[in-house]
């Protein structure tokens, strides 16, 4: 669960890129196992009920899906030589305006918010691109330094020079 939901580490752009698509794939068979067994196991009493559940299975998988994502773009910044910390609050604060605000003005008022939607779907793709094919700048860790034991001097071998 760590190489999907952890922010530790650094990846790779091909371990980014699998990552990506096994948790959409795990993600979207939770949901699905969920929505049957809220459908045959748990019985709902009617549509609304129903529509409910589907409700919060859809935030719940939601939100599973943005500290994923969150967590493998910041490895993937880490790996590229950045530092996730600038970039990935200000990303999460975006999704969060886009999400509450943007997407149901754009759907209230198309005319005058479709542009600023689209903007948005526009800066998630210049987001994207670069993580996807940005190169590494993972260097080996530098070697630690090997000390060399050299004879003691008269102050440092001060028992020995004391009889």
């Amino acid at each position: 669960m760590g190489e999907f939901f952890g922010f530790d580490g650094r990846i790779n752009r091909l371990g980014y890129l699998w990552r990506s698509v096994a948790v959409m794939l795990a993600l979207g068979l939770v949901a699905v196992g969920a929505v049957a067994a809220g459908v045959f196991v748990l019985r709902p009493r009617g549509l609304a009920d129903l529509e409910v559940w589907g409700q919060r299975l859809a935030m719940a998988m939601a939100l599973l899906t943005l500290w994923s994502g969150l967590a493998l773009a910041s490895r993937r910044l880490r790996d590229m030589g950045l530092e996730p910390a600038h970039v990935v609050p200000l990303y999460a604060a975006l999704w969060v305006i886009n999400v509450v605000l943007v997407e149901p003005l754009a759907r209230l008022y198309p005319g005058d918010f479709t542009l600023l939607h689209g903007g948005w779907i526009g800066l998630q793709l210049l987001v994207a691109v670069p993580l996807l094919f940005w190169p590494s700048r993972a260097r080996p860790p530098p070697a630690p330094p090997q000390f060399v034991r050299a004879e003691p001097t008269a102050y440092a071998d001060w028992r020995s020079s004391a009889g």
